[in-house]
C-alpha cells in the first residue's frame, strides 16, 4: 500500500512522517511548557559563569564548538539590538504622532504585516516562557531577560509598524534595521542550538521565528503606502526610497529595468533629490562665501567645507569602516590557512571553526561592500553640490562684472571656470578622503606587517620613506605643469569661441587658413607638449607608486631571512604578506592620483577665487529713486558727474556731464564716432565707474542696445521678456515695431524660433525685435541706442512716429536716443552734442534751428536734416539675411496708427513680471525641435576603429603587449613566492633563500619596467597622437561646414565639442582604456592561476560569467543612455551663460537678473537628473557584483573547508585560491566599470567624428580649376540666369537674374526688406550656392574654382563688423602680406590713425607690444572700439587689399555719424577707383551718384538704369524710394 488513509484524506508515507514530527513537537513544546527542569540543554547549565550566564560556556566569541557562545549571541548582541530598537523606536512613534495624516489605504499586506507581528510576539512570549521554565535563576538570566526585552521589542515594532501605514509612504528604517538584526541573530541561535543537540522545542521555534522574521524583512522592505502619482511632477525615486534601497540602490532599478527596455530620453529620468537641487546648494554657498569675503583673506576652500563638509564627514566615517574591513581579510585568511594546517595536523578539530571563518570573510566582505557604496553615495553627492553651487555662484558674479573686470577675464575664460574647473573640483570631491584614508591603509599595513613579520619589516618603511620626497618632487613639476595647461586651454577655448562667433567673416575674408595655423599652433606646439611632459612625469610618478611595494616586500623578506634564520617564511605568512602588500599597493597607486587632483584643484581655487573677487559694478553710482508721475517731472539727473572705463589705467569715458530727462521727452544725443554716446547711455545703466558726482534715475528701465541682443528662443519669449502676457497691448507693441507684416511671413508667426542671436532673423528684425521688447515692458526710462541705423527709412519713419514721436507709444515716457539719423532731432524735445566725451552743447531743436551759430546747427545743416520738415531722408535699406524669400515688398505704413495714438495719450501702467518659476519649467517639458541630437544604443565599433587609427595601430598593439609583460611578470613573481613557501613550510627553513628572493625581485623589476613603458606609450604615442588627429579633423570639419551649419547650430553647443570633449580625449579616454586592458589581462591570469591551482573552480567561473554579463548588459543598456543625456544636457548650460554674458547688460536694465538666475538653475538642474542617476547606476552595479562576488567566495570556501576531510587541500592551495579570488571580484567589478567608462568616453570621440564628417561647403582650392594669379584684372561681373536659394527646403530668394556689370563701374543696390539685396553679395561669395545659372568675374565661371581662390580675390565691408581679439595688425592682415605703411595708409584713409596713437598712448605695457602702435591690443570682440570704429576697421581691410578688383559694401557706414559718413564716402570714391563697387545702400544719398542702379522686388531685378534714367521715370521704384527719402521734390 503506496498511501494512508486519515480522517477521509490521504497521504504519502512521507508526509505520515512529518505529521509525526509536527505531533512530537506539539507534544514537546507542552512537555517543556509544563517541566520544571532544565536538563534539556546540551552542555552543562548548572553552574553559572558569571554576570548572569548559566549554561557554563559563559560570553566568548569561540566556544568549545568554536561558535559564539548563546550567552554573548542572546544575551549581549540580542539584548541591545533590543534596546537601541525600543528607544529608538519610542522616538520614532512620537515623532510620526505630530505628522499628518497621509492619504493611505488599508492594504491586505498591511492587515498580514501586523499578523505576523502578533505571530512574532506569540513565539517570542513562548521563548521566554521556555527560558525561564529552563533558567536555574530566571529573574538574573541574561537569556531570559534578552526574550523579555525582545517581547518589549516586538510590541514596540507592532505600534510602529501600525502608525507609519497612516503617518509616511517610506517604510521606517529603524524596523529594516531590526528586523534584519534579529535575522542575523536566529541565525546564530539555529547554529547554537544545533550545534548543541538541543531536543527541546526551542530548536523548532527559534527556526520558525526566524523565518518569520525573514517574510516580516521583505514585507517592510517591498510593501509600504503608494504616494499618490502627480502627472504634472516627475517622480523622486531617491526621497521615495527606504533605507534599504537606498544601501543597496534598489531605488534605481525602475530606471534601470525601463533603460533595458527601451531608450532612455531626458523625460524618463527621475526628478533630483530635494537635496541636490542648485538653487538651495547655491544658496547655502552664497552664505558662507559672504562671510568669507567680510574676512582679511577669503577662502573658496573654507567655504565649500562649511556648506558642503556635513555629509562628506560621514562619508569619511564610512571609509573607516571600510579600511578596516579591508585589513581584516587578511587576518582571516591568515586563521584560515592556520586552520587547515591545524586540520593536517590533528583531523578531530570540528570543521565549524573553518565555516565560521569562512561566514566571517563573507559578512566583513558584504559589510565592506555597504560601505564602500555609501562612501562613494556621499561623495559623489557633494561633487554635484560643489559643481552645482559653484556654477550658480559664476553665473551671478558674471552679472555684476565690471566693465575692466570683463575686458580680463574672456568669455572663454568664464565658460572654462564653468566647465573645466568647476568639474576638477568636483573630481577632487570623488577622491579627497583618499589623502588621509591612503595613510591609514598604509599605516594598518605596516601594524599588520609589524605583527606579521617583526622587526624585519622597518627597512620596508625606510624605502616607503625614501619614495615621499622623490614624489614631493614630481608632484610639484606638475602642479607647474597643470598651471600651464590650464592657461593655454583658456587660450585654446577662446580663440575657438571667437572663430565660430566671427565665423561669417573669416568665410567672406577666406581667413580659415591663417586662423586655423594660430589654433594649431596653440593646441600642437602649447598645449600637447605641455601634455607630453605631463605624460612624462605622470609616468615617473607612477613608476615609484609601483616600484614602492616591491621594493617593500624584497627588503622585507631579505631582512626576515637575515634577522630570524630559524623561522620558516611559511605559507601563511607568505600570503597574508602577500595580500597586505597588495593592499599596499592600492593606497600607493591612489594617492597619486588624489595628490595631482588636489594639484589641479588648488589651480582650479585660485582661478575661481581671483574670479569671485574680480571687480563688481558699484551699485551706488547710480542712484534709483521711485518713479514721477506727472508730465514734466525729472526722470534722469546727472550732476558734474565724470565717468571711467577704468580706474587701473585710470581711463576716462565722459567728462564733466550734465544732464537733465524729463518724463514724456525725447532726447537725443548725437556725436561722431567714438565721441561717447553709447558710454553716456552705460552711465546711467551703472555700469562705468563714477569717481566724482551724482546720478539720479528714477523709475524703471528698458534699454535698446546699438548690437540687438536676442535670445535663443521664440519671437513671443523674446518681446515679452519675462512679463504677463497682455494680448491687447501686445498686439499694439507688434504693430508700433513694425512686425505685423514679419509675422505674416514666418509659418509659426510670434511661435518661429529665432536661433541663438536671432540667426534666422535678418538685421532689422532683430533692431525690431529689440525694440518690441522695450516697448512692451512699460517703463519709465528708455535707453535707446541707435536703434534707427539698421531699419528701412519708411520703417524708421514708422517707428519715430509709433514709438518714438509725440503721437507714439511712448510719448509719456522718458525717452533716450543716441542717434546718427539726424533727421529725428526735429520730433525732439531736447538735443545734446557730444565732443570728445564732454557735452560741449545742447537745446531744443527750433532754438537750435533759429539760432544758425552753433556746432549743434551745423551738424543739422551739414546732413541736410532741416531741409524737409515733414519729410524723413531715406533709410533704404536694411541689413537682410533673407532667410525667407517669401517676403513681399509692401511697405510698412509709417503713417500713425489711430490705435496707437488713443492708448499714447494715456500713461501706460508697467509690464508685470510673469511667474517665471512655473513657466521656465513648462518650457523645459517642451521640446523646440532645435534640441541637440545625439545617438542612441551600442556605440558603433566602427567608433572604436577610428580611435584606433587616429591613435595608430603600431602604438596600441605594442601598448598591449607592454600591459601583457607587465601584468605576466607581477602574477610570475606572486607563483614564484607561493612555490617558495611552499618549499620553506614543507622543510621548516628557508633553503637557499638569496636564490629565491633574487629571483622574485627580478621578477618585480622587470615588472615595474614594463609598467613604465606602458605609462609612457599610453601618453606620449597612443593618446597624444590621439587626441591631435581627432582635434585636427574636427576643427577641419567645422571650419569647412557651410553657412547654414552655423546659423542652425548654436555655438555653445560647438563649443562643447572642442572643450569638454577635447578634455576627455586628451586626458581620459586613453587612461580608461589603459585600465580596462589591464584589468582584463589581470583577470585572465588570475583565472589561468586559479584553474590551475583548483580546476573545481571552472564550476563556479562558468555561472560567475554568466551573471556577470546578464548584470553588464542590462546596467550597460541604461547607463549609456544615462550619460548621453548627461553630455547632451550639458551644451544648454554653457550656451546660456554665453548668451547671457552676450546680453548682460540688457538682463541688469530689465532687472531680470533673477529670472535668468533660475533658468541656469534650471539647466543645471536638467543636467543633474541625467549625471545623479548615471554614478548612481554605477553603485547598482558594483553593489549587486561584489554581493555576487562574496556569494562565490563563500561557495569557494566553504567547499575547501568541506573537502578537507579528503586529504587533497593543501594551505598553500587555500592561500592562492581565494586571495585569487577575492582579486577576480574587484578586477571583474573593475572591468564592467571600465566597459561602461570607455562607452562614455568613446561617445567624445562619436561626437567629434559626427562634426568632421560635417557636410562641407565645395573645396577651398580646385588644382585643375585655379585662376591665373592676376584674376580678377578687370573687375567685370555677369550674373547668368542666376538662381539661388538658403536650403533646398525653401523658396528661392534669387529668380533669374541677368546683369552685367562693366569693370570699374559703381552700383547701388536697393531694394525693399527681403528683395534679396544681401543675398546677391553672398551670392557672388558663394556663402549660398547656385539653384541655377551661375556669376562670372572676369568672364570666370565662380561656380567652377575654389572657395579660397574666389574669396581672397574679392573685398566686402559687411555691416556685421566683426572683430578679433588680438593685435590691430592681425585684424587688419592676419596673412601678413602686406607691409606696416600699407597699414597705416590704410587706417589712415579710413581715419583710424589718430585712434590707434591714441589707443597706443594710453597703453602700459608698451614693450611687450615691441614699442609698436600695429601691435596694439584689441579686446574679445573689439569691446575697446566703439561699433562706428568696428565698421571704419572692415573699411581698413578693404583698404589695404590693394589687388582686389571687386568690392562689395554692405551697408559698410550704417553706424558712423553722417560727418564720418561723407569723409568715408570720399574715400571710398577716391580709393576705389580703379576697382568695380557694388554698394547696398542704407542712405540713398551715398548711391544716388553711383554709375547705375539695381533695384531688387522679390528677389527679382525690377529696374537697373542709371539713377538720372530711373528718375526721370515717375511711376519707377526708385524713384518712389528717393521721393520717401526726400531726396526729390
Amino acid at each position: 500500500m503506496s498511501e494512508y488513509h486519515i480522517n477521509d484524506h490521504f497521504y504519502e508515507p512521507s508526509a505520515i512522517y512529518d505529521l509525526q514530527r509536527v505531533s512530537t513537537f506539539w507534544e514537546q513544546l507542552v512537555t517543556d511548557l509544563t517541566s520544571s527542569g532544565s536538563n534539556t540543554i546540551g552542555l552543562n547549565n548548572s553552574t553559572g559563569s558569571g554576570c548572569g550566564c548559566f549554561d557554563g560556556e559563559g560570553y566568548k566569541f569561540s566556544s568549545e564548538l568554536q561558535d559564539p557562545s548563546p550567552c554573548l549571541v542572546s544575551g549581549v548582541f540580542g539584548s541591545l539590538i533590543s534596546l537601541a530598537f525600543v528607544i529608538g523606536g519610542l522616538v520614532q512613534v512620537r515623532k510620526l504622532r505630530k505628522t499628518r495624516n497621509v492619504n493611505s489605504k488599508v492594504e491586505w499586506w498591511f492587515v498580514l504585516k501586523l499578523s505576523l507581528i502578533a505571530v512574532q510576539i506569540v513565539f517570542q512570549l513562548t521563548l521566554a516562557i521556555l527560558a525561564a521554565r529552563m533558567s536555574p535563576s530566571p529573574l538574573s538570566d541574561v537569556l531570559v531577560l534578552s526574550s523579555g526585552l525582545n517581547f518589549i521589542a516586538l510590541g514596540v515594532a507592532f505600534a510602529l509598524s501600525y502608525i507609519e501605514n497612516f503617518k509616511t509612504f517610506v517604510s521606517e528604517a529603524a524596523l529594516i534595521i531590526y528586523w534584519l538584526l534579529y535575522l542575523f541573530i536566529g541565525f546564530l541561535k539555529i547554529v547554537n542550538l544545533s550545534l548543541r543537540n538541543d531536543r527541546s522545542s526551542r530548536l523548532p521555534l527559534t527556526v520558525l521565528s526566524t523565518v518569520n522574521n525573514l517574510i516580516l524583512l521583505v514585507m517592510e522592505i517591498y510593501f509600504a503606502p503608494k504616494a499618490p502619482i502627480d502627472p504634472t511632477q516627475t517622480e523622486n525615486l531617491y526621497d521615495s526610497a527606504n533605507i534599504f534601497g537606498k544601501v543597496t540602490f534598489t531605488w534605481l532599478t525602475p530606471l534601470m529595468q525601463k533603460g533595458s527596455t527601451k531608450y532612455l530620453t531626458q523625460f524618463d529620468l527621475p526628478a533630483l533629490p530635494s537635496f541636490l537641487k542648485s538653487d538651495h546648494l547655491s544658496g547655502v554657498l552664497e552664505l558662507h562665501w559672504a562671510k568669507q569675503l567680510r574676512s582679511k583673506k577669503p577662502s573658496l576652500a573654507i567655504a565649500l567645507t562649511k556648506s558642503f563638509g556635513g555629509p562628506f564627514l560621514v562619508a569619511a566615517l564610512f571609509k573607516v569602516v571600510q579600511d578596516c574591513c579591508a585589513f581584516i581579510q587578511p587576518q582571516l585568511l591568515k586563521q584560515l590557512i592556520r586552520f587547515v594546517n591545524e586540520y593536517h595536523e590533528d583531523p578531530t578539530i570540528p570543521l565549524t571553526k573553518g565555516f565560521m571563518i569562512v561566514a566571517s570573510m563573507f559578512i566583513l566582505s558584504v559589510l565592506q561592500t555597504a560601505s564602500l557604496h555609501q562612501y562613494f553615495t556621499r561623495v559623489f553627492d557633494t561633487g554635484i553640490k560643489v559643481k552645482s553651487s559653484l556654477t550658480s555662484l559664476i553665473y551671478k558674479k558674471s552679472l555684476a562684472l565690471s566693465i575692466e573686470a570683463k575686458q580680463k577675464k574672456s568669455s572663454g575664460d568664464i565658460v572654462n571656470l564653468m566647465s573645466v574647473d568647476t568639474q576638477r573640483l568636483q573630481d577632487l570631491c570623488q577622491n579627497l578622503n583618499i589623502i588621509w584614508s591612503g595613510p591609514f591603509q598604509i599605516i594598518l599595513c605596516l601594524v599588520s606587517l609589524y605583527n606579521l613579520l617583526g622587526n624585519a619589516m622597518w627597512l620596508g618603511v625606510l624605502f616607503l620613506c625614501i619614495s615621499v620626497p622623490m614624489n614631493t618632487w614630481v608632484f610639484g613639476q606638475q602642479k607647474k605643469l597643470q598651471k600651464t595647461q590650464m592657461k593655454v586651454k583658456d587660450e585654446r577655448t577662446g580663440l575657438i569661441s571667437e572663430m565660430l562667433n566671427n565665423i561669417k567673416s573669416l568665410k567672406l575674408y577666406a581667413w580659415e587658413v591663417p586662423y586655423k595655423k594660430k589654433l594649431m599652433h596653440v593646441r600642437n606646439n602649447k598645449e600637447l607638449s605641455n601634455l607630453r611632459k605631463i605624460g612624462i612625469f605622470q609616468a615617473c610618478s607612477q613608476f615609484i607608486f609601483n616600484t614602492t611595494p616591491y621594493l617593500v616586500s624584497t627588503s622585507t623578506f631579505a631582512l626576515f631571512i637575515v634577522a630570524y634564520k630559524g623561522v620558516p617564511l611559511s605559507t601563511d605568512i607568505v600570503f597574508t604578506a602577500l595580500s597586505l602588500f597588495n593592499l599596499l599597493g592600492f593606497p600607493l597607486a591612489v594617492l597619486p592620483w588624489t595628490i595631482g587632483n588636489i594639484i589641479e584643484a588648488q589651480v582650479a581655487i585660485s582661478r575661481i577665487t581671483g574670479f569671485l573677487e574680480s571687480d563688481e559694478l558699484d551699485t551706488s553710482t547710480v542712484t534709483r529713486l521711485p518713479a514721477p508721475t506727472e508730465i514734466g517731472q525729472d526722470v534722469v539727473n546727472i550732476v558734474n558727474a565724470d565717468f571711467l572705463w577704468s580706474k587701473d589705467p585710470y581711463k576716462v569715458a565722459l567728462e564733466n556731464i550734465n544732464f537733465t530727462a524729463k518724463k514724456g521727452q525725447l532726447n537725443c544725443i548725437i556725436g561722431r564716432v567714438g565721441a561717447g554716446k553709447t558710454a553716456l547711455l552705460q552711465s546711467l545703466l551703472g555700469d562705468l565707474h563714477k569717481p566724482t558726482g551724482s546720478v539720479i534715475v528714477r523709475g524703471s528701465v528698458a534699454y535698446v542696445p546699438q548690437t540687438a541682443w536676442i535670445m535663443n528662443g521664440t519671437i513671443k519669449e523674446n518681446i515679452l521678456f519675462g512679463c504677463k502676457y497682455d494680448p491687447d497691448f501686445y498686439d499694439k507693441t507688434i504693430k508700433a515695431c513694425a512686425l505685423t507684416h514679419d509675422l505674416n511671413v514666418f509659418t509659426d508667426g510670434d511661435a518661429t524660433q529665432v536661433g541663438e542671436k536671432g540667426i534666422s532673423l535678418s538685421g532689422g528684425q532683430k533692431a525690431r525685435l529689440s525694440l518690441a521688447r522695450a516697448v512692451y515692458a512699460r517703463a519709465d526710462l528708455y535707453l535707446l541706442d541707435d536703434i534707427l541705423s539698421a531699419v528701412d527709412e519708411h520703417v524708421g519713419k514708422h517707428l519715430i512716429n509709433n514709438v518714438l514721436g509725440p503721437d507714439g507709444l511712448l510719448s509719456t515716457k522718458c525717452r533716450i536716443l543716441a542717434t546718427n539719423n539726424l533727421n529725428v532731432l526735429k520730433f525732439s524735445d531736447h538735443i545734446s552734442l557730444l565732443q570728445n566725451g564732454k557735452i560741449t552743447e545742447s537745446g531744443h531743436y527750433d532754438d537750435i534751428v533759429s539760432a544758425q551759430k552753433s556746432e549743434l546747427y551745423n551738424v543739422i545743416n551739414d546732413s541736410g536734416a532741416k531741409k524737409k520738415d515733414d519729410e524723413v531722408s531715406e533709410d533704404v535699406s536694411e541689413t537682410v539675411i533673407d532667410k525667407e524669400s517669401s517676403e513681399d515688398t509692401q511697405s510698412v505704413s509709417s503713417e500713425l496708427d489711430e490705435d496707437i495714438k488713443k492708448c499714447a495719450s494715456k500713461d501706460l501702467p508697467k509690464a508685470e513680471l510673469e511667474d517665471f518659476k512655473a513657466v521656465v519649467s513648462r518650457k523645459n517639458e517642451t521640446l523646440t525641435g532645435r534640441e541637440e541630437k545625439h545617438e542612441q544604443g551600442k556605440v558603433k565599433t566602427a567608433i572604436y576603429r577610428a580611435y584606433a587609427k587616429a591613435c595608430g595601430v603600431r602604438n596600441v598593439i605594442f601598448f598591449l603587449v607592454t600591459v601583457i609583460l607587465s601584468m605576466g611578470a607581477s602574477v610570475l613573481a606572486n607563483i614564484w613566492l607561493k612555490h617558495w613557501s611552499d618549499i620553506n613550510t614543507r622543510l621548516g627553513y628557508n633553503p637557499q633563500p638569496w636564490k629565491y628572493l633574487g629571483t622574485y625581485f627580478g621578477l618585480c623589476v622587470a615588472s615595474t619596467f614594463f609598467l613604465l613603458c606602458q605609462t609612457l606609450v599610453q601618453w606620449l604615442a597612443v593618446s597624444i597622437q590621439g587626441s591631435k588627429y581627432l582635434h585636427q579633423i574636427m576643427l577641419d570639419g567645422v571650419l569647412r561646414a557651410p553657412m547654414q551649419f552655423f546659423e542652425t547650430t548654436p555655438i555653445g553647443r560647438i563649443l562643447n565639442r572642442f572643450s569638454p570633449d577635447i578634455y576627455k580625449i586628451d586626458e581620459q579616454l586613453a587612461r580608461v582604456f589603459a585600465m580596462f586592458f589591464t584589468n582584463s589581462i589581470k583577470v585572465t591570469f588570475t583565472m589561468l592561476v586559479i584553474i590551475y591551482s583548483t580546476w573545481q573552480f571552472v564550476f563556479l567561473v562558468v555561472p560567475l560569467a554568466v551573471l556577470y554579463r546578464f548584470y553588464q548588459l542590462y546596467y550597460l543598456a541604461t547607463s549609456r543612455e544615462l550619460r548621453r543625456l548627461d553630455s547632451v544636457s550639458k551644451s544648454p548650460i554653457f550656451a546660456h551663460f554665453q548668451e547671457t554674458l552676450s546680453g548682460v547688460a540688457t538682463v541688469r536694465a530689465y532687472d531680470q537678473l533673477e529670472r535668468f538666475m533660475y533658468m541656469n538653475q534650471q539647466k543645471m538642474d536638467e543636467n543633474m537628473s541625467a549625471y545623479h542617476p548615471s554614478v548612481s547606476a554605477n553603485r547598482w552595479l558594483a553593489v549587486r557584483l561584489e554581493f555576487l562576488g562574496s556569494l562565490i567566495i563563500l561557495g569557494a570556501s566553504s567547499l575547501l573547508v568541506a573537502t578537507l576531510r579528503s586529504g587533497r587541500v593543501t594551505p598553500g592551495l587555500v592561500g592562492l585560491s581565494i586571495s585569487y579570488a577575492l582579486q577576480t571580484t574587484q578586477s571583474l567589478n573593475w572591468i564592467v566599470r571600465m566597459t561602461v567608462e570607455i562607452e562614455t568616453n568613446i561617445v567624445s570621440v562619436e561626437r567629434v567624428l559626427e562634426y568632421a564628417a560635417l557636410e562641407p561647403e565645395a573645396p577651398a582650392i580646385i588644382e585643375n580649376k585655379r585662376p591665373p594669379s592676376h584674376w580678377p584684372s578687370k573687375g567685370t561681373i555677369n550674373f547668368k540666369n542666376y538662381s539661388t536659394r538658403y536650403r533646398p527646403d525653401l523658396d528661392l530668394v534669387l529668380k533669374n537674374i541677368n546683369l552685367s556689370i562693366k569693370e570699374k563701374e559703381k552700383i547701388g543696390i536697393v531694394g525693399r526688406t527681403g528683395a534679396g539685396k544681401s543675398s546677391l553679395t553672398l551670392a557672388i561669395f558663394r556663402i549660398i550656392e547656385a539653384f541655377a545659372g551661375h556669376i562670372e568675374i572676369d568672364d570666370l565661371n565662380t561656380s567652377e574654382i575654389g572657395l579660397f581662390d574666389l574669396r581672397s580675390k574679392l573685398s566686402i565691408i559687411p555691416q556685421d563688423s566683426q572683430i578679433f581679439e588680438g593685435t590691430l595688425r592681425a585684424n587688419i592682415d592676419p596673412v601678413e602680406q602686406y607691409s606696416d605703411d600699407e597699414i597705416w595708409h590704410a587706417l589712415e584713409l579710413s581715419h583710424l590713425k589718430n585712434h590707434v596713437m591714441a589707443m597706443y598712448e594710453e597703453s602700459t605695457n608698451k614693450e611687450d607690444i615691441k614699442m609698436d602702435p600695429l601691435l596694439v591690443r584689441i579686446n574679445e570682440g573689439g569691446s575697446n572700439l566703439s561699433a562706428g570704429q568696428r565698421q571704419l576697421m572692415c573699411l581698413a581691410r578693404a583698404l589695404v587689399k590693394k589687388e582686389s578688383k571687386v568690392l562689395i559694401l554692405d551697408e559698410a557706414t550704417a553706424n558712423v555719424d553722417y560727418q564720418t559718413d561723407a569723409i568715408v564716402q570720399e574715400t571710398i570714391r577716391s580709393a576705389f577707383k580703379e576697382r568695380t563697387i557694388l554698394t547696398i545702400a542704407h542712405r540713398l544719398n551715398t548711391i544716388i551718384d553711383s554709375d547705375r542702379i539695381i533695384v531688387l522686388e522679390k528677389g527679382e531685378v525690377a529696374e537697373f538704369d542709371t539713377p538720372q534714367n530711373l528718375l526721370k521715370k515717375k511711376d519707377s521704384l526708385f524713384y518712389s524710394l528717393c521721393k520717401e527719402g526726400g531726396l526729390v521734390e
